[in-house]
């Protein structure tokens, strides 16, 4: 009983010492080496290391952050485990979400359970609970889908491999402005893009074009949600590039079902 109060007492003293304008629990761990912003916000049983966190972050209960960079007005729920993680501005990962080798855009948010590796997502997605991407591939064709014939990593304490004879882990890259419902796979390697969206429950398994609807098992498309005209005009635009005051500015035009109001109010913006 003496030694966690005692630690809970130095950790207090040691945390406004260290970070006097962040409000961090005395029972999270904290390394001497993360770089705190103001206003960040720490709460009980929190592990970080080897990190920087922005003004305004939120770390949740249980959260495990290491080797991440977040940034400004980011939420990071309770039970999330973070490892080489880069979050831009406003990012929002909701509870007991596994995140490692990832890097998230700005105003985007992830729901509840997702289980993401080696994924690049781009600004203003909207994922839905359970999205799983990024942990690795077998090979179809060996007479052995078993990775102890053809990896190095050990999955199974040994390999009968002296070097790695199957690529295993491949970047996925979901682009902007994508929807992806709950419960969706998406296969190592694959590139969704920029306006898409995925059914809830589908299966990933090629590439996404941009602005395409796409659903099943395995995924495939149903419609695209644009003419391949308003497409093009939309992808040059870049809006997801723009400063927050433009696209507060554009907000009306953006919220309602017509698209040309849209292309003209960003057309006149940029002549």
């Amino acid at each position: 009983m003496l030694l966690p109060a005692l630690r809970t007492i130095c950790n207090r003293v040691r945390y406004h010492y260290l970070y006097p304008h962040a409000a961090i629990h005395p029972m999270a761990t904290v390394s001497t080496n993360v770089l705190v912003g103001n206003s960040a916000r720490i709460e009980c049983a929190v592990i970080v290391a080897d990190s920087s966190l922005a003004e305004n972050v939120l770390l949740g209960a249980s959260c495990n952050v290491q080797s991440s960079i977040i940034g400004v007005q980011t939420t990071i729920y309770s039970n999330c485990c973070l490892h080489k993680v880069t979050c831009e501005n406003n990012v929002t990962l909701y509870h007991y979400g596994k995140f490692s080798e990832v890097s998230i855009g700005r105003y985007t948010y992830i729901a509840n359970q997702a289980l993401i590796g080696m994924t690049e997502i781009g600004r203003f997605c909207s994922i839905g609970p359970g999205l799983i991407c990024g942990y690795g591939d077998h090979p179809a064709d060996f007479a052995s889908t078993s990775p102890v014939f053809f990896s190095t990593g050990n999955q199974c304490g040994v390999s009968f491999a002296e070097k790695n004879l199957f690529e295993e882990r491949k970047q996925i890259k979901i682009g902007h402005d994508v929807w992806i419902g709950a419960r969706v796979f998406v296969r190592d390697g694959v590139k969704v893009g920029n306006g898409a969206i995925i059914a809830a429950g589908s299966v990933v398994v090629k590439d996404v074009p941009s602005y395409a609807i796409v659903g099943g098992v395995p995924a495939k498309i149903i419609r695209y949600r644009f003419s391949e005209e308003i497409i093009t005009k939309l992808l040059d635009l870049q809006w997801w590039e723009w400063s927050e005051e433009s696209l507060r500015s554009a907000q009306p035009y953006i919220s309602q079902s017509n698209i040309l109001d849209f292309i003209e109010f960003a057309s006149q913006r940029n002549s």
